[in-house]
């Protein structure tokens, strides 16, 4: 299973770094500027699609030349079996890489139209595809069959995605030109680049550390961080998502000291939710763990082992709620390098608290290092939040195109009819 694991972090790991990561931090106010314009919509997401498949292309033929050595260096601890199985494994799910690529497009299109369904449903069309897919080809494929799945999961999620953009009008045809100012996506890619590039890296060193423990020490992680992300999907996700749209807003009419005070209410209801959750887990993680998991393989020392990995990432789960909300006021204010900055230091701590913790915790004592950098993140989040933006505390509202010339914002097209009157896209069938 360590396999299986580490092959698929790493397609996961490059498609976050280079394709998903910069797009997340720029196509939604990209798109969202032209969604007035049918036709200017459409060459963009054209142009951006385009791009992507090309990209994805060429990213999957290098790493697919370059699999065994990326096995290596991503396990360096396990033995060459297992490397020669990962990479085999990895070969087969590098299709996943340049279709979520492509999903990303999707998503940040449809989103720019107030579209949010069909982009949300798509992880649980890949969830059931990968596991429906094992199911029926295990008997032939053994845990190739696991690899199968997770490629056919990523297409089913685009394939999803392509009905629900034709309603607007969104239909892809092949165009690489690009008829807009390309500029200001650009700069706010640098930092969205940055940022996304920590998350995935931090996975890959913890599980470079953990394969120099014992073996199962990855799955363990992977098992109790896929426990983990169950309350943060359910108490930080859908927050920071709708206060992302709300800031925005705010910055939009340039009232930053709301953008302030929402700020400091959602960090407020973020410690409500996540601190009670956190106490239960950690006195519930035993238990917990042997009813999502001990069947078939997944023996009692295994659910002990993922048990105290899942308290130690659990510990962590207020710091990781108020690290997402600090970053969705950065980005709402069309700042993507602050973040960035934060997250590159706390790398540094991250590989620190991981060599250190794990002489004294073993395997658990990696999943407790990787919590230390998000208190930091935290800590130095709101300070750069007091300190690069101090006119949002003196109660002043600067003017839209005063703010908007000095930074790395988008300049939107001029509104005659006022603040948010532009007209929005229309389904297909609508009046235009």
């Amino acid at each position: 299973m360590d396999a299986f694991v580490l092959a698929f972090s790493v397609p996961s790991m490059l498609q976050v770094v280079l394709l998903t990561g910069p797009l997340s931090g720029v196509l939604v106010p990209t798109l969202t500027a032209y969604r007035h314009d049918r036709r200017a919509f459409n060459n963009l997401f054209n142009s951006l699609f385009t791009f992507c498949l090309l990209a994805g292309v060429i990213i999957a033929g290098l790493a697919a030349w370059g699999a065994p050595w990326l096995m290596r260096l991503a396990g360096p601890g396990l033995a060459s079996d297992t490397h020669r199985l990962a990479a085999l494994l990895f070969r087969l799910m590098l299709p996943m890489l340049v279709l979520q690529g492509l999903l990303s497009v999707c998503k940040g299109a449809l989103n720019a139209v107030d579209h949010y369904g069909a982009p949300e449903y798509a992880g649980a069309v890949f969830n059931i595809v990968m596991i429906a897919a094992p199911l029926a080809l295990a008997s032939r494929l053994g845990i190739l069959s696991l690899a199968v799945g997770a490629s056919l999961g990523a297409l089913c999620q685009l394939c999803m995605q392509l009905p629900f953009l034709a309603r607007y009008g969104v239909r892809y045809r092949p165009r690489l030109r690009c008829d807009t100012d390309v500029w200001p996506m650009v700069r706010l890619a640098q930092g969205a680049f940055l940022s996304t590039m920590i998350t995935p890296l931090n996975s890959l060193i913890d599980r470079a550390l953990a394969s120099l423990l014992f073996p199962g020490a990855i799955a363990a992680l992977n098992y109790a961080f896929l426990l983990f992300l169950l309350p943060a999907s359910l108490c930080v996700v859908p927050l920071s998502t709708v206060l992302l749209t709300d800031l925005a807003g705010l910055y939009h009419q340039g009232d930053m000291v709301q953008v302030r005070r929402r700020t400091l209410s959602a960090l407020r209801l973020i410690l409500l939710l996540t601190i009670p959750v956190t106490i239960g887990g950690v006195l519930l993680a035993e238990p917990l763990t042997r009813l999502v998991y001990e069947y078939g393989r997944f023996r009692t020392t295994d659910t002990l082992l993922t048990s105290q990995a899942l308290r130690a990432y659990l510990v962590g789960l207020p710091f990781y709620g108020g690290a997402h909300v600090l970053n969705r006021c950065f980005y709402a204010t069309h700042d993507t390098m602050t973040p960035a900055l934060v997250s590159l230091g706390a790398l540094g701590l991250n590989i620190v608290g991981d060599v250190v913790l794990m002489r004294f915790f073993s395997h658990w004592g990696i999943a407790l290092g990787t919590r230390v950098p998000r208190a930091n993140q935290c800590r130095e989040g709101g300070r750069h939040e007091e300190t690069v933006y101090p006119h949002r505390s003196a109660g002043c509202r600067r003017p839209v195109q005063q703010r908007n010339s000095g930074r790395c914002g988008l300049q939107l097209p001029s509104d005659p009819g006022g603040c948010g009157q532009n007209r929005r896209f229309e389904k297909r069938g609508d009046s235009d």
